[in-house]
C-alpha cells in the first residue's frame, strides 16, 4: 500500500518547469554563432572568392572589404540581438535553427557545390545534370536541420554542458578554418596589393579596348566581324528559325554553314585565335599566349599592310589582358593608369550576393539574381577618353542606337564586335529592359538581343550604301558545350558569311565540313587580299560530303575547390559531319594543366 501511495504521489506531483540557459550561459554561444554566420557570408566568403579569382576582378580588395566587415558586424549584432532576449525552449529552438543554417552554409560552400563548375560562370550546374543532385543536396540540408532540432529539444536540458561544448567547438572550427584560408591567401597571393602585378587583371599604364570608332565605317572597304558568344547551331535552328525567323531577314547575301567546328570550347582562347590564327597549346600561361598571339598576329598584320584601320571590341581578361601588345595596329585602345569605383557600397553588396551564391543550396542559388563576375564591370570606370568596351549587349545596343554609323575615308576598316550573345544570364528582356529574375536563361531572348544589335548595324550599313561591298561575318566564338566536366558532343558553332559583292540573294545553307580556321582565309579572299603567307583554304572551297580532318581541343574541368581549376586537355579529331557523335574521336588526352586562365 505504501508503495502504491508513493507511486501515486510521484505521478501526481507537478513536473518541474523547464529552465533553460541563463543569460550568462547564452552570451558566449550567441556571440560565437553570430560571428560564425556573419563572417562566413559577409567577410570570409567575399574575401575567399576574390582572393582565388584575382584575375577576374578589375578592382582592389580595399574597394569593398571594409564594407564587407561592416556588413558582417551588423549581421552579427542583429543575430545576437535576436537570440539573447529568448529564454528556455524558445532560445533552444531558434538557436538550433541559426546553428543549422550556419553549419550548412559553410558545408555547402566548401563541400556540396557539385555541378557548379565556376562561381563566375553560368550559375548552377551543367544545364542537364538532372534533378538527383538537387534532391540529394536538399536532403542533406533537411537531415542536418532535423538532427539539430531534435538534439535541441531532447538533449539541451539533460546534457547541457556537453551540448554547449560541442556547439562551441563546431563554431570555433568554422571560424578557424576560414581564418586559416584568409591567412594563407593573404601571405601567398597579391590579394592585398593596391596595384596589381602584370599577371592579374589591372595594371598601371594598362591599355584597354574602348568604344572609340565603333560608329565608324569606311567609304572604301569594310570587314565587319560579329562574334555572338556561344552561338551554337542548335540556338539558330531549334530556337531562332522556330520561334523568331524574322530576326534573320536582314541577312541578304549570306551563307549559313551548319557544320562548322570551333577550335576551342570557351571564349579563351577562342577569341584571340579567331583574331590572329595563332593556336594555343595550353603549355604557356594565358598572358604569354596573349602576348605571342597579338604580337605575331599574322592576320591582323596582313590587314594593316593592306591599309585597314583595325578596331577590336571584346572583353578584358578572357580575350586580352593588356591591349598594349596590339598597339602596333589596333586603333581603339587607350592607356590608363587609374580607375574609380562608381558605387563602393553597391559593389560590396554584389560581392555579398556572389558569396551567397556560393553558400546557398542548389535549389536556392537563383535567389541571388543576376550575379556573376561580369556584374562588377559596371562599377569600374577607367580614366580614359572613351568608356572601356565590355560585351554587355544593352551597352552595345544603346551605343549603336545613340551613335548612328558615319563614314571616314582614306583607309579601309576592320571592326571585330564581340557581344555576350547566348551566354547566361539574361538580365534584360528583348527590349533591353531590366528583368526582375536574373540568371535565367532564355535562348530566344538571347537571340533577339543579339540580332537587335546586328540588324541595327546592318540596316545602317545599307542606308549608307556600303552593305553590298562589305565582307560580314556572324559567328559564335564557340558552341554550347553543355558541361564543363563531361564531353556532351557533338556540338557545332553557327556561322554566317557574306562575301564582298553579295547582297541580293536570300540566305543560303551550306552543309560543307568547315572549321573556324577557314574564316580568316575566306575574309582575305573576299577582300581580294593576296597574303604573304598561306592561311589555308576558304569556306567555299569545301563541299558537302568532303572527307577532311578537323580538330577540336576540349578542356575538361577536373575539379575546382576554392582555388584554380584543374583541366585535362582532350583533343578530338572529326572526320565526316561534326553533327554526328560517331565522327568524333579522341586522339590525345591526359595533358593536365592548371587553370586554363592562369
Amino acid at each position: 500500500m505504501n508503495n502504491e501511495q508513493t507511486a501515486s504521489q510521484k505521478s501526481s506531483a507537478p513536473k518541474k518547469a523547464y529552465v533553460g540557459f541563463s543569460l550568462k550561459e547564452r552570451l558566449l554561444p550567441s556571440i560565437l554563432l553570430a560571428l560564425a554566420a556573419s563572417l562566413t557570408i559577409c567577410f570570409f566568403g567575399p574575401f575567399d572568392i576574390y582572393g582565388n579569382n584575382l584575375g577576374e576582378f578589375a578592382f582592389s580588395i580595399t574597394d569593398f572589404i571594409g564594407w564587407s566587415l561592416l556588413f558582417a558586424l551588423l549581421l552579427a549584432t542583429a543575430i545576437t540581438a535576436v537570440l539573447l532576449p529568448l529564454r528556455n525552449r524558445a532560445f533552444d529552438i531558434v538557436y538550433a535553427v541559426f546553428l543549422w543554417l550556419t553549419l550548412m552554409l559553410f558545408v555547402q560552400g566548401n563541400y556540396l557545390n557539385f555541378g557548379v563548375s565556376s562561381l563566375a560562370g553560368d550559375g548552377v550546374g551543367d544545364g542537364d545534370m538532372g534533378i538527383i543532385p538537387y534532391v540529394i543536396n536538399l536532403a542533406v540540408w533537411v537531415a542536418l536541420g532535423a538532427a539539430i532540432l531534435l538534439a535541441a529539444w531532447f538533449f539541451a536540458a539533460k546534457y547541457r554542458d556537453a551540448v554547449k561544448t560541442v556547439v562551441t567547438v563546431a563554431l570555433i572550427a568554422v571560424i578557424g578554418m576560414q581564418a586559416v584560408t584568409f591567412l594563407v591567401l593573404s601571405l601567398t597571393t597579391d590579394v592585398w596589393s593596391s596595384k596589381y602585378t602584370e599577371d592579374t587583371h589591372f595594371t598601371e599604364n594598362k591599355n584597354i579596348l574602348t568604344y572609340a570608332n565603333m560608329d565608324k565605317v569606311s567609304t572604301n572597304k569594310n570587314i565587319i566581324y560579329f562574334v555572338v558568344d556561344r552561338f551554337d547551331t542548335e540556338y539558330y535552328e531549334d530556337y531562332g528559325l522556330v520561334k523568331c525567323p524574322e530576326l534573320f531577314e536582314e541577312l541578304e547575301g549570306f551563307t549559313y554553314f551548319d557544320d562548322m567546328v570551333s577550335m576551342y570550347p570557351r571564349t579563351f582562347p577562342s577569341v584571340p585565335y579567331m583574331l590572329t590564327g595563332i593556336e594555343h597549346d595550353f603549355h604557356d600561361a594565358r598572358l604569354d599566349y596573349f602576348k605571342e598571339a597579338y604580337t605575331e598576329a599574322p592576320f591582323l598584320k596582313e590587314l594593316k599592310k593592306n591599309n585597314y584601320r583595325i578596331n577590336i571590341y571584346t572583353d578584358d581578361y578572357y580575350s586580352y589582358t593588356d591591349a598594349g601588345c596590339m598597339s602596333e595596329y589596333v586603333k581603339n585602345s587607350s592607356a590608363t593608369n587609374s580607375y574609380v569605383i562608381e558605387n563602393a557600397p553597391r559593389l560590396s553588396v554584389d560581392m555579398l550576393r556572389l558569396s551567397l551564391f556560393r553558400y546557398l543550396p542548389l535549389v536556392a542559388k537563383s535567389w541571388t539574381g543576376d550575379i556573376s563576375t561580369s556584374t562588377f564591370e559596371k562599377y569600374v570606370e577607367y580614366n580614359t577618353p572613351y568608356p572601356d568596351y565590355t560585351t554587355d549587349m544593352k551597352d552595345a545596343y544603346e551605343f549603336l542606337r545613340d551613335h548612328p554609323l558615319n563614314t571616314f575615308s582614306g583607309s579601309n576598316n576592320f571592326s571585330f564586335i564581340h557581344i555576350s550573345g547566348c551566354h547566361m544570364p539574361n538580365n534584360y528582356d528583348e527590349n533591353f529592359d531590366k528583368v526582375s529574375t536574373g540568371n535565367q536563361y532564355n535562348p530566344v531572348v538571347a537571340l533577339k538581343q543579339s540580332f537587335a544589335i546586328i540588324n541595327l548595324y546592318l540596316k545602317q550599313l545599307k542606308e549608307l550604301g556600303l552593305y553590298e561591298d562589305a565582307t560580314i561575318v556572324i559567328s559564335g566564338d564557340h558552341a554550347n558545350i553543355r558541361s564543363d566536366s563531361v564531353f556532351r558532343g557533338p556540338f557545332t558553332t553557327a556561322l554566317f558569311f557574306k562575301p564582298s559583292g553579295s547582297a541580293e540573294t536570300e540566305l543560303q545553307v551550306n552543309h560543307a565540313p568547315v572549321a573556324q580556321g577557314d574564316i580568316i582565309p575566306t575574309i582575305l579572299a573576299s577582300e581580294g587580299i593576296q597574303p604573304s603567307q598561306s592561311f589555308g583554304k576558304t569556306l567555299f572551297d569545301f563541299q558537302e560530303g568532303d572527307v577532311r580532318e578537323r580538330t577540336h581541343v576540349f578542356q575538361r574541368l577536373e575539379k575546382q575547390v576554392d582555388g584554380p581549376a584543374i583541366y585535362e586537355v582532350i583533343v578530338y579529331r572529326i572526320v565526316g559531319s561534326a553533327r554526328k557523335l560517331e565522327n568524333w574521336e579522341v586522339v590525345s588526352e591526359g595533358d593536365w594543366v592548371g587553370s586554363i586562365y592562369q
